[in-house]
């Protein structure tokens, strides 16, 4: 069952503030040369890449092997960095992506951190949705059109499923540009994600079930935040300590 968490409790469970620490976890990712990736543009563009170095200041990270994508970074004005280490998952936010010389070649830097963001795959704790009044997940096309909306059926910090009628047009690591999926008391989850998983549930004469899972890939530290204060609080009512409802 989910412990009960105070917004405190989040902050110190999931988030690293301290210099030492940040630089300690990024100089681990520097040492084991784990891949991260860089995503920005909102989530529209994003690759990977390694971290060259992290000191007191500043964070430096090899250059993409695309041009293009090397010329959009700096003008963006915010990214998101994600990698894994020793199976949890690192996050944390840079800002005004810029050039830099490192070693005699080009690089790009960040200043350092404010915090990092670690879940562990235990602590990534999967809720099931209401399927009443469902939570309709919104998968977007690369031109930003909606080729399909769909209801969620689980959630948890790290990701979200939901339930297809009929085989999906998805693969398994599939990059998913961007999906939405409004939870109530306002918080939106806006993010890019990765499929993990396709798999058949049921046969039925209108169609086939399916359940398709997916991963967040650059979900905004805040976001998950929320996201683990929804989940505290949709366990509360399930457990009666909370008469409030989805208002």
């Amino acid at each position: 069952m989910l412990p009960s968490l105070s917004d405190d409790e989040i902050e110190e469970r999931y988030f690293l503030r301290g210099r030492m620490e940040i630089l300690h976890v990024l100089n681990e990712l520097i040492h084991y040369r784990e891949p991260v990736t860089v995503y920005f543009n909102g989530g529209h563009d994003f690759f990977q890449t390694t971290l060259l170095e992290a000191r007191a200041d500043t964070v430096v990270f090899d250059l993409s092997g695309d041009p293009e994508a090397n010329r959009r970074l700096p003008v963006s004005t915010s990214c998101v960095f994600v990698s894994h280490l020793n199976g949890i998952r690192v996050q944390f936010s840079g800002s005004q992506p810029g050039r830099i010389s490192w070693g005699g070649s080009d690089a790009f830097h960040v200043p350092l951190p404010e915090r990092v963001m670690r879940v562990q795959r235990r602590e990534s704790y999967r809720i099931l949705l209401p399927v009443a009044k469902p939570l309709m997940l919104k998968l977007f096309a690369a031109d930003g059109s909606l080729p399909g909306e769909w209801p969620a059926h689980d959630l948890s910090v790290g990701g979200v499923g939901f339930t297809a009628i009929g085989l999906p047009a998805l693969e398994v690591g599939q990059e998913i540009g961007r999906m939405q999926l409004a939870l109530p008391w306002q918080i939106l989850i806006d993010c890019a994600a990765q499929v993990r998983h396709v798999t058949q549930t049921s046969e039925r004469q209108d169609g086939s079930r399916y359940r398709v899972g997916l991963s967040f890939t650059d979900l905004a530290p805040a976001t998950g935040v929320a996201i683990q204060r929804f989940i505290t609080k949709i366990e509360h009512q399930r457990r009666g300590l909370d008469g409030g409802g989805f208002s």
